[in-house]
């Protein structure tokens, strides 16, 4: 009997489709291409195999392709009639949360890994609906369900690239780096423990560092790889940081946008660089903002949750698309009116926060983000995607002088370093308060983080006039 790469036993007599699913499997795992032509190779050498188009299942369905995710996980549910129980509940978790179930699919997961505690895609998926989901203890639920499993992966590579992320996300930033590091030491080409370290460069606000690594890191990685789009963001955005705002757009054109870009993550990553990019002075073009609305559209309803709303509410008020806003907050409202506080107290807030920020009322904009965006985690994503609408709000601050609750935003933003942008809008706060020397400090820090930045940039171009008045210092 042929084993997979865990030591498992799989139910088929075809070396060739236990060695096409062992491939199909470990590429997916490792967010490289190929996953999918390697799964359906599996299926076409032994059409009785039922792991095959069950990992397919999570292939598709993490690329977005929702509707093809569900008939592949009926057809392997059909197949696994008659399999081992290890490969029933393997393939009734995967469909259970293919079809939309996701909190059953989640019990299932739980249930299967206490007793199968290294079959990793059922991990894996059981990491990613936590991530998904929301809820106010995400993060520490992520880590707990990881954790408890670290005894069990030895020296495989998959495990620490995944664990690391978590570690990274409750604020162990040391330990994160070295289980993302071991992983790529195990396998160079795991994008997955690539993007922990991303996160880790982001959430400790090291611009520098994060696209002195990413950019070669990448430049070296098959752009065809489904995690490729997202990870990239991470370098436009570490970009962005450093004032470099053609590169980061450049990043954006060839990787990023869902013209190059198929994932589950195409929309939010898009959606959220443009709007940096609106925030921090650096207008999008009309027609990349009309771009990604029917990719928004069809990620509003209720059925994609609070975190893909929100997302999809950026995109929508970039381009003033009030229809796609409304329905977007009809949904919204569908999911209070089932039991899920958090789109009513939480999501529709922010969005009509949004809204408010790109008609220019900004007011409107502090007075529905300001109550709500302590609670942001609730409804999903990581620390780097949430920080968009902290940038909205500080700005919004700024903007109607209301210099004081600018400053108190910014500063509890700081942690653990500020990056160059955060101590521009802290100079900014300042200045508007009169506080002139530590102003000054802060927009001369500013200025030489951002000495290599393009010297039109809207940014640098206000910063250079907000130290004109001031005497330069020897």
């Amino acid at each position: 009997m042929h084993r997979d790469r865990y030591g498992f036993p799989i139910a088929t007599a075809s070396a060739a489709a236990a060695s096409r699913y062992r491939d199909g499997v470990d590429l997916h795992l490792s967010g490289n291409p190929g996953g999918e032509a390697a799964l359906r190779g599996a299926a076409a050498a032994d059409s009785g195999f039922a792991l095959a188009p069950a990992a397919l299942t999570v292939v598709l369905r993490d690329s977005g392709r929702r509707d093809e995710a569900k008939e592949t996980a009926a057809v392997a549910r059909s197949l696994a009639a008659n399999a081992t129980k290890r490969e029933r509940q393997h393939v009734e978790a995967i469909a259970a949360l293919a079809e939309g179930e996701g909190a059953r699919a989640f019990a299932l997961m739980q249930d299967h890994l206490s007793e199968f505690p290294r079959d990793a895609l059922i991990l894996f998926g059981a990491d990613r609906y936590l991530f998904y989901s929301g809820g106010e203890d995400r993060q520490r639920l992520q880590h707990e369900l990881l954790e408890s499993f670290a005894g069990d992966y030895g020296d495989d590579w998959w495990f620490p690239g995944q664990y690391g992320f978590a570690l990274g996300e409750c604020g162990n930033y040391d330990k994160a780096v070295e289980e993302a590091r071991r992983s790529l030491a195990l396998n160079p080409k795991n994008l997955w423990a690539a993007h922990t370290l991303a996160h880790v460069y982001a959430d400790t606000k090291d611009d520098g560092a994060g696209a002195a690594f990413l950019g070669p890191w990448l430049g070296d990685f098959d752009p065809g790889a489904p995690m490729f789009g997202h990870t990239s963001w991470h370098l436009a955005l570490f970009e962005l940081g450093l004032g470099r705002h053609a590169r980061a757009m450049e990043v954006y054109r060839t990787a990023v946008r869902p013209a190059v870009c198929s994932h589950r993550s195409t929309l939010n990553n898009a959606a959220s660089f443009l709007w940096r990019c609106m925030v921090y002075g650096y207008a999008p073009e009309a027609e990349q903002w009309d771009e990604l609305q029917p990719l928004a559209a069809s990620v509003s309803g209720p059925a994609r949750g609070e975190w893909d709303g929100m997302n999809a509410a950026l995109a929508f008020a970039g381009a003033g698309n009030e229809a796609g806003k409304d329905a977007l907050v009809a949904g919204l409202r569908e999911l209070g009116a089932d039991g899920r506080a958090r789109a009513v107290e939480v999501a529709l807030p922010l969005v009509e926060g949004a809204w408010a920020f790109a008609r220019g009322d900004y007011g409107a904009a502090i007075g529905a983000m300001a109550p709500a965006i302590g609670r942001i985690e609730g409804v999903g994503g990581s620390n780097a995607q949430h920080e968009v609408f902290w940038d909205a709000l500080i700005e919004a601050c700024l903007r109607t002088e209301r210099f004081a609750e600018a400053e108190a935003v910014q500063r509890s933003r700081l942690d653990p370093r500020p990056t160059i942008r955060d101590l521009f809008r802290l100079g900014r706060a300042q200045l508007g308060l009169g506080n002139l020397d530590e102003a000054e400090g802060n927009l001369r820090r500013a200025a030489e983080g951002w000495r290599n930045a393009d010297p039109g940039s809207p940014e640098v171009a206000a910063l250079r006039r907000l130290l004109e008045p001031v005497e330069p210092v020897d």
